[in-house]
């Protein structure tokens, strides 16, 4: 499976289509990262991670997914210095 079926099967379209369209001065980086680690913990377990990302509030669904999507966009997060 790609990443980009897989990316289509645990974000819901409008969640693909909010990350794409993220600014790095609005990305939440410490929920993100609790995001990732809980989805990390449910390796294995796709149904479980679809559940997971249907309870996370919808900036943070769309941050998570514009990670996976594109790694580089946190070098942009990472040099933000005012939330």
């Amino acid at each position: 499976m790609s990443i980009q079926s897989e990316l289509q099967n645990l974000f819901p379209p409008n969640i693909i289509k909010q990350a794409t369209r993220l600014e790095p001065a609005k990305v939440d980086a410490l929920a993100v990262n609790a995001a990732a680690g809980a989805l990390l913990r449910l390796k294995g377990q796709p149904s479980e991670q679809v559940a997971l990302v249907s309870t996370m509030q919808p900036s943070t669904a769309a941050a998570l997914c514009r990670w996976l999507i594109d790694p580089s966009f946190w070098g942009l997060v990472s040099n933000v210095t005012t939330h």
